[in-house]
């Protein structure tokens, strides 16, 4: 089972087997089961990684702040997914995508798991950082740098894979006065277009409701001289947050 949940991933991150007539010969799609397994473990990874500031400061129950971040950030993906969904399906609906309820939820996995894996191989370096600087607001701020880098492969996935779920069979029409056997000129109304501007659009979306769900969850890297907390009290927003952190960083 182990190895096939790898073989998965690496076809997911090569980008074979996403679905759709245009997928690699031979290529065999990811069952969503895997998908889902394999972003739990790999957000774990990285969750675990984040506790590594907290265990090399000696702050007191690091370990537990680790094991806490390593279920939080699964948590933060299966909640940001269970509130962004719908919106995806109404979107890909109304602009008429062929995909339906299971293909949607399967495509936004595969999203979800080229995230997580960006991030699990990117958990090393937040350790080395980790074990290099005494820097908090840093290390709050290189943990939304590297969401956001995993973010921006995530909807690479995913914009690609509805392209390849888009169907090969639509001809537009030649223009008028064009020559024969000319390829015509795609419309900013292709379905491809659309496809495109509705992914971007509804990822704008994803990735605020990630972030302020993330706020909500927090602390996740732990501040080595606070006593261990689950989760902190609310308070603002998370760009708030993110601009007091910058003046930490800088003051």
């Amino acid at each position: 089972r182990l190895q096939e949940m790898l073989s998965s991933l690496d076809r997911v991150l090569r980008g074979d087997g996403l679905g759709g007539d245009r997928a690699p010969s031979g290529s065999v799609p990811a069952r969503p089961q895997h998908l889902a397994a394999m972003a739990l473990l790999l957000g774990g990874v990285y969750g675990f990684s984040l506790g590594a500031f907290g265990v090399f400061r000696g702050a007191d129950q690091a370990w537990l702040q680790a094991l806490v971040a390593a279920l939080k950030v699964p948590a933060l993906f299966v909640l940001t997914m269970l509130v962004t969904f719908p919106s995806l399906y109404v979107f890909a609906t109304l602009r008429r995508l062929p995909m339906g309820l299971r293909a949607t939820l399967k495509l936004l996995l595969t999203a979800i798991v080229v995230h997580t894996a960006v991030l699990a191989g990117l958990a090393p370096v937040f350790a080395f950082f980790a074990a290099s600087t005494d820097s908090y607001p840093f290390m709050l701020l290189l943990n939304v740098v590297f969401f956001v880098i995993g973010g921006l492969f995530g909807l690479g996935t995913l914009q690609r894979a509805a392209m390849l779920a888009m169907p090969t069979n639509v001809v537009a029409p030649r223009p008028e006065g064009g020559e024969p056997g000319s390829a015509p000129p795609r419309s900013q109304y292709a379905p491809e277009n659309q496809a495109h501007r509705l992914l971007t659009t509804w990822s704008l979306v994803y990735g605020v409701v990630g972030a302020q769900m993330a706020w909500l969850l927090r602390p996740f890297v732990g501040k080595p001289d606070l006593v261990f907390t689950l989760f902190r009290p609310r308070e603002d927003n998370v760009f708030v947050g993110i601009v007091r952190v910058l003046k930490d960083l800088f003051s």
